[in-house]
Protein backbone atom coordinates (compact mmCIF):
# COMPACT_ATOMS: atom_id res chain seq x y z
CA UNK A 1 0.00 0.00 0.00
CA UNK A 2 1.04 3.12 -0.76
CA UNK A 3 1.11 5.94 2.22
CA UNK A 4 -1.29 9.26 1.34
CA UNK A 5 -1.27 11.98 3.50
CA UNK A 6 -5.71 11.39 4.07
CA UNK A 7 -5.99 8.47 6.33
CA UNK A 8 -9.22 6.81 5.98
CA UNK A 9 -9.45 5.37 9.22
CA UNK A 10 -9.61 8.73 11.02
CA UNK A 11 -12.55 9.78 9.78
CA UNK A 12 -15.84 8.77 11.74
CA UNK A 13 -19.40 10.20 10.59
CA UNK A 14 -19.42 11.28 14.56
CA UNK A 15 -16.34 14.34 13.60
CA UNK A 16 -17.95 14.98 10.13
CA UNK A 17 -21.45 15.82 12.19
CA UNK A 18 -18.91 17.60 14.57
CA UNK A 19 -17.87 19.80 12.12
CA UNK A 20 -20.95 20.14 10.41
CA UNK A 21 -22.73 21.71 13.82
CA UNK A 22 -19.67 24.15 14.29
CA UNK A 23 -20.02 25.34 10.96
CA UNK A 24 -23.84 25.85 11.17
CA UNK A 25 -23.09 27.70 14.50
CA UNK A 26 -20.16 29.66 13.38
CA UNK A 27 -22.28 30.67 10.08
CA UNK A 28 -25.88 31.26 11.70
CA UNK A 29 -27.48 28.57 10.21
CA UNK A 30 -29.13 25.66 12.05
CA UNK A 31 -29.03 22.59 12.06
CA UNK A 32 -32.85 22.11 10.82
CA UNK A 33 -31.34 23.73 7.61
CA UNK A 34 -28.44 23.03 5.66
CA UNK A 35 -25.95 26.50 5.20
CA UNK A 36 -26.84 28.56 2.43
CA UNK A 37 -24.33 28.69 -0.35
CA UNK A 38 -23.94 32.25 0.26
CA UNK A 39 -24.46 33.42 3.69
CA UNK A 40 -24.02 37.26 4.31
CA UNK A 41 -24.95 37.43 7.76
CA UNK A 42 -25.70 40.90 9.45
CA UNK A 43 -25.61 42.55 5.44
CA UNK A 44 -28.37 40.32 3.92
CA UNK A 45 -30.53 42.06 7.00
CA UNK A 46 -32.90 44.92 5.80
CA UNK A 47 -31.62 48.82 7.02
CA UNK A 48 -34.32 49.87 9.40
CA UNK A 49 -34.65 53.08 7.75
CA UNK A 50 -33.64 54.29 4.56
CA UNK A 51 -30.33 56.26 4.70
CA UNK A 52 -29.83 58.83 2.40
CA UNK A 53 -26.07 58.90 0.46
CA UNK A 54 -24.50 61.23 -1.32
CA UNK A 55 -25.12 59.16 -4.39
CA UNK A 56 -29.03 59.25 -4.08
CA UNK A 57 -28.94 63.06 -3.77
CA UNK A 58 -26.70 62.71 -6.87
CA UNK A 59 -29.09 60.81 -8.68
CA UNK A 60 -32.14 62.82 -7.41
CA UNK A 61 -30.59 66.07 -8.17
CA UNK A 62 -29.73 65.07 -11.82
CA UNK A 63 -33.32 63.91 -12.63
CA UNK A 64 -34.73 66.99 -11.01
CA UNK A 65 -32.40 68.74 -13.72
CA UNK A 66 -33.29 66.35 -16.60
CA UNK A 67 -37.21 67.44 -16.07
CA UNK A 68 -36.28 71.06 -15.73
CA UNK A 69 -34.23 71.02 -19.14
CA UNK A 70 -36.87 69.17 -20.61
CA UNK A 71 -39.75 71.73 -19.70
CA UNK A 72 -36.85 74.43 -20.33
CA UNK A 73 -36.67 73.04 -23.92
CA UNK A 74 -40.49 72.57 -24.55
CA UNK A 75 -40.85 76.33 -23.39
CA UNK A 76 -37.90 77.08 -25.61
CA UNK A 77 -39.66 75.31 -29.04
CA UNK A 78 -43.06 76.70 -28.76
CA UNK A 79 -41.38 80.51 -28.27
CA UNK A 80 -39.73 79.80 -31.64
CA UNK A 81 -42.89 78.58 -33.23
CA UNK A 82 -44.59 81.55 -31.86
CA UNK A 83 -42.04 83.20 -33.27
CA UNK A 84 -41.13 82.17 -37.01
CA UNK A 85 -45.24 82.21 -37.34
CA UNK A 86 -45.52 86.09 -36.61
CA UNK A 87 -42.61 86.08 -38.74
CA UNK A 88 -44.23 84.60 -41.05
CA UNK A 89 -47.46 86.84 -41.03
CA UNK A 90 -45.51 89.70 -41.47
CA UNK A 91 -43.85 88.52 -44.21
CA UNK A 92 -46.98 87.71 -45.73
CA UNK A 93 -48.54 91.12 -45.22
CA UNK A 94 -45.35 92.85 -46.74
CA UNK A 95 -45.90 90.77 -49.70
CA UNK A 96 -49.69 92.04 -50.11
CA UNK A 97 -48.29 95.53 -49.55
CA UNK A 98 -46.19 95.64 -52.21
CA UNK A 99 -48.25 93.59 -54.70
CA UNK A 100 -50.52 96.55 -54.17
CA UNK A 101 -47.61 98.99 -54.75
CA UNK A 102 -47.47 97.31 -58.30
CA UNK A 103 -51.16 98.32 -59.11
CA UNK A 104 -50.17 102.15 -59.12
CA UNK A 105 -50.06 104.09 -62.28
CA UNK A 106 -46.91 106.02 -62.15
CA UNK A 107 -43.40 104.32 -61.72
CA UNK A 108 -42.49 107.43 -59.11
CA UNK A 109 -45.55 106.29 -57.52
CA UNK A 110 -44.57 102.64 -57.05
CA UNK A 111 -41.32 103.24 -55.87
CA UNK A 112 -42.52 105.53 -52.81
CA UNK A 113 -44.78 102.93 -51.97
CA UNK A 114 -42.28 100.40 -52.30
CA UNK A 115 -39.84 102.68 -50.10
CA UNK A 116 -42.32 103.49 -47.61
CA UNK A 117 -43.29 99.52 -46.81
CA UNK A 118 -40.21 98.46 -46.62
CA UNK A 119 -39.44 101.82 -43.59
CA UNK A 120 -42.70 100.03 -42.23
CA UNK A 121 -41.30 96.98 -42.45
CA UNK A 122 -38.18 97.72 -40.35
CA UNK A 123 -40.41 99.62 -38.25
CA UNK A 124 -42.42 96.77 -37.18
CA UNK A 125 -39.02 94.17 -36.58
Amino acid sequence: MSSSRYDNKSFTPAKAEARASQRRRVHGGSSAQPPMAFDVGYAAAPPAARVRTWRSTVVGIAIGFGIVLAFAMKWLMSYQIDSAQERHEQQKAMRAAAARCYELASNAAINACLKDVEARGREAQ
